[in-house]
């Protein structure tokens, strides 16, 4: 069962594309690519006034000084794309195509992903389809842009969902780039991928597959989540510490370069990024945004991780923390109240371990923010969008305000006592340690359910707007006191009680919240390449319009976030010709009819 049935509605495994069925996918691709004027799907031009470079990296991990451990021993390597602003002379004798090399093999994994058999996938790989001439709109290995301001670059990290690579945000990472900004643009190598191909020195290549999960939050789906985030936070770790040592004028070697085993010229990124506390900006898209969530509670709120000593779950594997940065580490200084986020349709499923409910509770940084000289604090820091397919799923909503809320739990237990209660079946199997408070929760049948709001329902409603999960409150199997985890060097009082310690008060966080935006007409895809290279698919199956103005807001969404922390980027403008002008996208002067304000509380 696909990824979508978890209410999650992940990267493009939707339940439209289920009900076509492989075949009917393949036929529906072939034949909206065919009546293209243009037969090659092609990815819009940036957004910004600056010619984008890039440069693939793939470092071995025995080279980068870090004292994280590796929480796989398959993944020697780490593998990220770096865009960037270049000159306008710049330019290449090769492209960089969308779908990585091999193509036969990303092929047959995007056949396998969306749902065919092994030996169709296979077929599949095949067939010639006009995806492989695609082009990212870059110049390959092109030299950086000058730094004409008085501030270095800044820097952007930016997380890919399911089904993703460090290809498939390019629409996003290239307009980023092109205001101004360098951009790193992840493969995670936690099955979250299609597929991830590893290199070695010796021309090599191990294959991590794609992991299919159930659809129900059990607790043996969150923990595999939770490994999965391990992973991925490790490897935002090790980027980091990569990006620095790039930055202090180290050099590594690069597998992903023409000359196997040597080390990358381009660009030279030696004292070129403003790496200052708080000036890292830190964006994903559904599972990606997850990532960032729990990657920056980790490092923010590292000194609060709860002792397991004399718990039962002292020795369980499961239990171990996702990830504890040094002390001493450049991301604990890194990331701080000001720190610039970007979150798109996150998705919220996998902070609902039980392990992680620590993290749960404690509220985003942002709302920790002070009065700063540098930045203005009438813009948020942090912004959250949301499409128009997330925002029908009630559940979905709901989740994401209270992860944004300054008071999380607290947050969701409203929502649930607010919501119409139904009379689900339960799964009453019984569980073993540790407790998982999802288990108690109906197992929806989401599958059917999704597949009826996808032909639609009589009464023009989502049936899971209909389903509520019970009360967290209520319904979690509470751990004793004896036995339940409490923050390192705490009392089990101290414990009980030290939530109070991080709730901003109520005027700090209605200045300092986050900001939550729907952009209507818009599907899940539309934050992806997908929906910009496949628009008369996705308007067809998910009703999504203006493929390429919805990738321009959710960019320009983030570029205001981290100009109101005082980074120097570029200015927007609304056409090439036009005079700078301040994009008042995320205040309440905002004009734009597709980006609306929803607020955090309960409608």
């Amino acid at each position: 069962m696909n990824d979508i049935n978890d209410l999650g509605l992940v990267s493009f495994d939707l339940p439209a594309w289920r009900c076509l069925g492989a075949w009917k996918i393949i036929a529906e691709l072939g034949r909206m690519i065919s009546s293209y004027l243009n037969p090659i799907p092609s990815l819009p031009k940036p957004l910004g006034p600056h010619k984008v470079g890039t440069v693939e990296w793939e470092i071995p991990v025995s080279e980068i000084p870090s004292s994280s451990p590796t929480p796989d021993s398959r993944i020697s390597t780490i593998k990220f794309r770096i865009f960037y602003p270049t000159t306008q002379s710049a330019s290449s004798k090769v492209s960089v195509p969308w779908l990585p090399h091999p193509q036969r093999t990303w092929q047959q994994a995007y056949a396998s992903f969306l749902g065919a058999k092994p030996r169709l996938s296979s077929f599949i790989s095949y067939l010639p389809f006009t995806i492989h001439y695609t082009n990212l709109p870059v110049v390959a290995e092109a030299p950086l842009l000058p730094r004409d301001k008085s501030t270095k670059y800044p820097l952007t990290i930016f997380s890919h969902g399911l089904g993703g690579n460090f290809n498939t945000y390019s629409s996003v990472c290239t307009s980023l780039a092109s205001f101004g900004i360098v951009c790193i643009a992840p493969e995670h190598r936690d099955g979250s991928a299609p597929v991830s191909l590893i290199r070695s020195e010796d021309g090599s290549a191990t294959s991590i597959p794609y992991q299919k999960h159930a659809h129900s939050p059990t607790a043996e789906v969150l923990n595999s989540r939770n490994a999965q985030l391990r992973i991925r936070l490790w490897e935002l770790d090790q980027i980091y510490t990569a990006i620095t040592c790039l930055n202090a004028g180290k050099s590594f070697t690069n597998y992903a370069s023409p000359e196997k085993g040597k080390a990358s010229e381009q660009p030279a990124l030696e004292d070129t990024l403003d790496l200052q506390p708080g000036r890292v900006s830190w964006v994903g898209h559904s599972f990606g945004a997850a990532t960032m969530v729990q990657f920056i509670k980790s490092v923010y709120y590292h000194e609060s991780l709860p002792s397991l000593k004399g718990t039962p779950y002292e020795n369980d594997l499961d239990w171990r923390p996702l990830y504890k940065p040094a002390s001493n580490s450049d991301l604990v200084r890194q990331i701080t109240p000001e720190s610039p986020v970007g979150l798109l349709d996150l998705w919220t499923m996998p902070l609902r371990g039980e392990q992680t409910q620590w993290l749960w509770e404690r509220p985003l940084p942002c709302y920790e923010r002070k009065p700063s000289e540098k930045g203005d604090n009438t813009t948020t820091n942090v912004v959250a969008i949301v499409t128009a397919e997330f925002h029908k799923y009630t559940d979905l909503l709901n989740r994401m305000k209270a992860a944004l809320s300054a008071k999380p739990a607290e947050a969701m237990e409203a929502f649930d006592r607010e919501r119409p209660r139904p009379n689900p079946t339960f799964n009453n199997a019984t569980l073993a340690t540790p407790p998982n408070k999802a288990a108690f929760e109906p197992e929806l049948d989401t599958e059917a359910t999704l597949n009826q709001d996808a032909e639609g329902s009589s009464d023009g409603t989502s049936d899971i707007d209909k389903l509520t999960p019970l009360s967290s409150a209520s319904q979690s199997p509470a751990l004793s006191r004896a036995s339940s985890p409490s923050p390192s060097g705490t009392s089990d009082h101290s414990a009980s009680t030290s939530m109070t310690s991080f709730a901003p008060s109520s005027e700090a966080a209605d200045r300092m919240a986050p900001k939550l935006f729907l952009i209507p007409e818009s599907a899940h895809l539309s934050q992806s390449d997908f929906g910009v290279l496949f628009p008369n698919l996705t308007r067809y199956l998910m009703k999504a319009q203006e493929p390429v103005e919805t990738i321009n807001l959710n960019v320009r969404a983030v570029l205001a976030a981290m100009r109101g922390v005082g980074l120097e980027i570029e200015a927007y403008r609304t056409g090439e010709d036009s005079e700078a002008e301040i994009d008042t996208i995320l205040t309440d002067r905002c004009v734009e009819k597709r980006f609306v304000p929803v607020s955090l509380q309960h409608d």
